[in-house]
């Protein structure tokens, strides 16, 4: 079931095909239904109108036979009443016509029985309900309903009747009954028409759907397709243009936009690869002079205490600053090698507990420095995971010294945790905090949250991007919390053993107390 709703999710043709089938079925069924209601109205509203009239005159035609009867007694008064109820004449045979004659009294007078009717038709038919409307008024009166017959038949029909005052043998009532047989049939059979029609509709819109949506669905497809090729990085690809219409547009419309983008890709690639060899170029030029720079200023500072105060100064300030412009080389260094995607790992089990512990005491005296506490937090002595420990300490380093940085002398908080799958290492800094549209810039190369910052130390703009770039060597990623005035949780999440995904996350980036 879930395979078939997900075949239906991806599938346009499925669902235009499937809404089309649904509403043109709904449409010609309620059409269908609406005209057959009518035509079934139609037809058993003109019998009831003709076999009312029909039977108005053949009542009226019975009271006179049996007046006449009763007059001149030139007939015997039942052979009368037979010839009344089984009449044969011209047209009672093809309308269902049946008669019934009842003494008022339920009496036999003059020889005619109490009750007498058609030789095939049962006079139990006839309502109470009926007879009760027929005696009390004076009209004609008539409803619809069963009429059954003596050979066990029934059918649907309408029996009409009225009461008689014959001179001489009294009061009668007479009912006159209609059958619907043969207008049922022609129901029928019109219904079936219209159940064969309506079929035969529904399967030429679909066969029309199908032919229409092939057509249009077609290069849908076949432009899907060649955009997936393109994504994937095949920009030569293009789709086939047939024709002038609509589609064939399209058609050339896409390809002068996949030709545009590959130009625009090829284009981009070419400048990337240039900045790349640039970067990688100069950083690996300035090392050998920085290198000559850092022995003399090393030179300088060692001397520093032979030396005026102002220029003592100065070889601190030198030092200091060289010491920043090789930790940029190294930054760009690793930059050029992770955009060249030969960056490796060195797996080996490390204890992530004893490293974060030896990171933070590392960066005691900056913390102290900034007046930053920085306290760890685990619920284990030592956990262990497959990973490089230089490029983890990179990762944990450039974490702790961004909290400390942005702490603004307030706590940083350091949280290990661990599952079946997976560690997570937390950064918690209460400091300025990060605004809704900062977070996903934070991993931006050379990008600041406030650039105005002064850069008392460090502060390339590379530290998260290459820690970033670390963590998915590992298989791991870096989530990031932050709201201005409260400031800002990062939290690196590591899979415990290589090559294997991280299933839950030990710790969630969004603190559970704000």
């Amino acid at each position: 079931m879930a395979s078939l709703l997900r075949l239906f999710r991806r599938s346009l043709f499925l669902r235009v095909f499937t809404v089309t089938s649904i509403v043109s079925t709904t449409f010609i069924y309620l059409l269908g239904s609406n005209l057959e209601s009518r035509i079934e109205r139609g037809i058993i509203s003109e019998k009831e109108s003709s076999s009312i009239s029909e039977a108005k005159s053949v009542i009226q035609l019975a009271t006179v036979k049996l007046t006449i009867g009763t007059l001149t007694s030139q007939q015997n008064l039942n052979s009368i009443a037979e010839d009344i109820v089984n009449s044969t004449e011209v047209g009672a045979e093809e309308s269902g016509r049946e008669i019934v004659l009842i003494n008022y009294e339920g009496k036999v007078v003059e020889g005619i029985p109490a009750t007498i009717a058609s030789k095939t038709f049962n006079s139990s038919s006839i309502s109470a309900e009926l007879r009760n409307k027929v005696r009390t008024n004076i009209g004609i009166q008539w409803e619809r309903g069963q009429l059954r017959y003596l050979d066990g038949r029934n059918a649907d029909g309408i029996l009409i009747g009225k009461l008689l005052s014959i001179p001489r043998i009294g009061t009668y009532e007479m009912y006159v009954a209609y059958s619907f047989e043969s207008q049922l049939s022609t129901i029928d059979l019109i219904q079936n028409a219209i159940v064969a029609s309506g079929i035969l509709f529904v399967v030429l819109i679909l066969i029309i759907a199908l032919v229409v949506l092939r057509r249009v669905i077609k290069p849908v497809h076949e432009a899907a397709a060649i955009a997936e090729k393109l994504t994937s990085g095949d920009l030569d690809k293009r789709i086939e243009v047939r024709g002038e219409d609509e589609l064939a547009r399209l058609g050339l419309a896409f390809n002068e936009m996949a030709s545009t983008l590959s130009d625009q890709i090829n284009r981009l690639e070419n400048l990337s690869k240039v900045q790349q060899r640039f970067v990688s170029d100069v950083s690996h030029e300035l090392r050998t002079p920085l290198t000559t720079i850092r022995m003399a200023a090393d030179v300088i500072h060692n001397s520093r205490n032979q030396f005026d105060p102002v220029v003592s100064r100065s070889a601190e300030l030198l030092l200091s600053q060289i010491e920043r412009f090789e930790a940029l080389l190294a930054d760009l260094l690793e930059v050029s090698r992770l955009d060249a995607k030969v960056a490796t790992v060195s797996m080996a089990k490390v204890d992530i507990v004893s490293l974060v512990r030896r990171c933070i005491e590392e960066l005691s005296s900056v913390a102290q420095e900034k007046g930053a506490e920085v306290r760890l937090h685990s619920l284990e002595s030592a956990i262990v995971i497959d990973g490089d420990t230089l490029r983890l300490e990179r990762i944990l380093r450039n974490l702790l010294t961004n909290a400390i940085d942005h702490a603004e002398g307030k706590p940083v908080d350091v949280m290990v945790l661990a599952n079946e799958s997976a560690v997570s290492i937390g950064v918690r800094d209460y400091g300025i905090g990060l605004s809704e549209s900062q977070i996903p810039r934070v991993f931006d190369r050379f990008w600041r949250a406030d650039p105005s910052r002064s850069r008392v130390r460090g502060g390339t703009g590379l530290g998260l991007s290459i820690a970033k770039e670390d963590a998915a060597l590992h298989g791991g990623e870096i989530n990031v919390w932050g709201k201005l005035g409260a400031g800002a949780n990062f939290v690196l999440t590591l899979p415990i053993r290589s090559g294997e995904t991280i299933k839950s996350y030990p710790i969630s980036a969004v603190p559970t107390s704000l």
